[in-house]
């Protein structure tokens, strides 16, 4: 995710600056306040010598003594040092690390639009920022100067680092477009399908490929749930005769894209005979029956499966025909 540069309003910021080093005294501040999407930061700049300036970071609302003790920015008449890229709290709950780092208070500082020809965006798995056309994942510290160019070495790990991010962006981009291919190619059989009533050109699991949902429906009305799983790979859990009827628990795992990557995903079923058609059928039932909210896959016997699909609390009631 990338930030709005107030690139209009800057210079009133920039003159209060110049005007700090050239005619305030040691001790004097001024303060600054964040750009869009960042208007409850404040940034607390106090004059440390005839050159220097401190930045202090606050959040407006959350006070925290120990952002009052450590400067997260250095500035003289020459370049920024960015000593940090968070107020010193953010290590309590965020998640802190020397490169790429989310960068709240270093974002916050940029969306003002004081330093010149500055990009900064969220990149899969890091922050890059653009310093003049230089782009790199986010290190401190980092000394760049007015004009948005980069004084600091880049370290080779945060060269690795940022590759990274450009790598993993092409592969998760690429992974969506045959997503997208495959999702738009099968939509496309179906209507001829369904024009010619010649479905011999879409096979069961093309269905896995569908992310139209409404498309992916009609394709298993049309093949049919025991015929679409009888061609994915099962693996048979417990198997159990119970009232003369046989049953079989069985666990797939379905190819499912997140949008990142191609995973799978456990889903377990029923398979029994229908006693009324004598017809084989299968019905899904939770991966585990006793905890809703868990991701753990615990169903593991027949009877567990059927006291579940017919409510028993405890343990499985084979139900008495009443006459």
């Amino acid at each position: 995710m990338g930030i709005y540069i107030d690139k209009h309003n800057y210079q009133g910021k920039v003159d209060r600056l110049c005007s700090s080093f050239k005619t305030g005294k040691i001790g004097e501040s001024i303060t600054l306040y964040a750009g869009y999407g960042y208007k409850h930061l404040v940034f607390h700049c106090v004059k440390m010598g005839s050159k220097t300036l401190n930045v202090y970071g606050f959040d407006r609302g959350w006070y925290n003594r120990i952002d009052h003790k450590f400067p997260i920015i250095k500035i003289t008449e020459d370049y920024f040092q960015f000593l940090k890229g968070n107020f010193s709290h953010y290590s309590n709950f965020r998640v802190n690390r020397d490169i790429g780092d989310w960068s709240y208070t270093f974002r916050g500082f940029l969306s003002m639009g004081i330093i010149s020809n500055m990009e900064l965006r969220y990149l899969r798995s890091g922050t890059l920022v653009k310093c003049n056309g230089t782009e790199t994942a986010t290190f401190y510290p980092m000394k760049i100067d007015w004009e948005g160019n980069l004084l600091s070495r880049i370290p080779k790990k945060v060269r690795l680092f940022t590759e990274n991010c450009h790598t993993e962006n092409r592969r998760i981009i690429n992974a969506s477009a045959r997503s997208n291919y495959g999702n738009t190619r099968v939509v496309r059989l179906i209507r001829e399908a369904q024009a010619t009533s010649d479905w011999n050109k879409i096979k069961p699991l093309d269905v896995f490929s569908l992310t139209n949902v409404a498309k992916r429906t009609e394709l298993i009305e049309h093949f049919g749930m025991e015929v679409i799983l009888d061609n994915v790979d099962h693996e048979v859990i417990d198997k159990a005769i119970i009232d003369g009827r046989k049953y079989e628990l069985l666990r797939f795992q379905f190819p499912r894209f997140n949008g990142i990557s191609t995973t799978t995903i456990p889903a377990t079923y029923l398979k029994m005979i229908n006693p009324s058609t004598g017809e084989t059928c299968v019905e899904g039932v939770p991966n585990n029956v006793n905890e809703n909210w868990s991701n753990l896959v615990t169903t593991s016997t027949v009877e567990e499966a059927l006291a579940w699909r017919d409510g028993d609390k405890n343990s499985y009631i084979i139900p008495v025909a009443l006459t």
